[in-house]
């Protein structure tokens, strides 16, 4: 059975997923595994697989100094007025950095509503932006913010944004069109030797590695490692040999 390597490059981190698969790469294959699945145990899946899908494409666009915002609103209105209050609110942003001289906005944004009332979490590029100011372009109600920390890997921020349950077919996450997407490569490997563990690329600190089982194609490695010295990876930290 064919055994592949997936290399994930997005931002200052690298993972490597290592699995066997009887289909080749590109194709089709058979999910009829899921069908053995409660409704819970997907619903824990797709949370999963979402969280690492956005954890990726947080770590390929943001970085130490972009804002994480919090967006409240003083009363409750219906989602079709929420929907509306925040594609105003991001088109004021835009004519914002545009008057500004900045760069065309960059975000992430999540709409939660089941803990209390509604509001929205914001990534966005840096900008240099008071409080009143922000306020004052949202209009709606309360904003909190605060700067991104170093670390290389925002894994953590992508769980506690995504950490309310949603209907089922609804979008997680709204992003602007400009984001970087990861960069994957799938490799076929020919190796004589299948115990031989996946490496981290020279430069990188391994900070996750791991074997599970997956119900659709087997057994799979699993191996996360942040670049040291990256753009992201900030300061102070210790910087340990490979």
């Amino acid at each position: 059975m064919p055994r592949y390597r997936k290399h994930i490059w997005a931002g200052d981190v690298y993972e490597c997923e290592e699995y066997y698969s009887p289909r080749a790469i590109g194709k089709k294959y058979n999910r009829g595994q899921n069908e053995l699945l409660t409704s819970e145990e997907q619903k824990e899946r797709n949370l999963k697989l979402a969280r690492r899908k956005l954890s990726r494409l947080i770590n390929a666009n943001f970085r130490l100094g972009d804002l994480f915002i919090t967006l409240t609103y003083r009363k409750r209105l219906s989602r079709e007025e929420i929907k509306r209050e925040l594609r105003n609110f991001l088109s004021r942003l835009r004519r914002w950095r545009k008057k500004k001289g900045l760069s065309s906005v960059k975000y992430i944004v999540v709409t939660e509503s089941e803990s209390g009332r509604e509001h929205h979490h914001l990534l966005v590029n840096a900008m240099d932006i008071t409080l009143k100011e922000l306020t004052e372009l949202w209009g709606n109600g309360r904003v909190m913010i605060s700067q991104l920390e170093p670390g290389g890997d925002y894994t953590g921020l992508a769980r506690y944004i995504t950490k309310e349950n949603i209907k089922e077919y609804e979008k997680r996450w709204t992003t602007s069109r400009n984001l970087v997407q990861p960069k994957v490569v799938v490799k076929k490997i020919n190796s004589a030797n299948p115990k031989k563990k996946p490496k981290p690329p020279k430069g990188y600190l391994v900070v996750e590695s791991s074997e599970y089982f997956s119900e659709e194609i087997g057994p799979i490695r699993y191996l996360k490692a942040i670049r040291l010295g990256g753009d992201d990876y900030g300061t102070g930290k210790e910087k340990t040999e490979l």
